[in-house]
């Protein structure tokens, strides 16, 4: 796929280079040269942008088909107290996933923001789904919890979002939402 982008790109470098643009009246052949050059470096950037999207989109399409495609949301109750630390995330008891958090990344959790934690493949059928949360509670004491849900895995796309709960002075609770 490297190589077709890497080809793609030195054609349409090639092909711009030969269309020559019409230049306004007053300019000097130099700067309707640069003008010219400037607007065709332009148009290669934004067909670049454009084709790695493409390329982007038809990797995760390869990589995950939507049969067997499963992926795991986090978020964190608006109200928490509590900070998140880290997540670890198993898979019929195989790690999958480890993400450390920072500070940025907990402040757009507490503003309602979700984060896609994990994508892969899994086959249809009854799976467990572990996590393991790490932080510190309101009264900044150490925290982990473990936790483990069923999983069923139809065909088509699973999507499951792990939500941590924590109400103020009460330990952060772990909930699992399917859709």
């Amino acid at each position: 796929m490297t190589n077709r982008f890497w080809q793609v790109l030195i054609a349409m470098v090639m092909f711009s280079a030969s269309v020559h643009a019409q230049s306004p009246a007053g300019m000097s052949p130099e700067q309707q040269e640069f003008r010219s050059l400037d607007e065709q470096v332009q148009g290669l950037k934004e067909d670049v942008i454009k084709i790695n999207r493409e390329m982007l989109l038809l990797q995760e399409k390869l990589l995950y088909p939507s049969s067997s495609q499963v992926s795991v949301f986090v978020s964190l109750e608006a109200s928490s107290k509590f900070s998140l630390d880290a997540i670890e995330l198993t898979l019929n008891n195989k790690p999958v996933q480890k993400h450390l958090y920072t500070y940025r990344e907990l402040e757009a959790l507490r503003k309602k923001g979700v984060q896609r934690l994990h994508t892969g493949n899994l086959a249809t059928g009854k799976h467990q789904l572990g996590v393991t949360v790490r932080g510190l509670t309101s009264g900044n004491s150490a925290y982990s919890k473990t936790a483990s849900f069923p999983l069923e895995k139809s065909v088509g796309p699973k999507l499951v979002e792990l939500r941590v709960v924590s109400t103020s002075g009460s330990q952060p609770t772990i909930t699992v939402k399917e859709w």
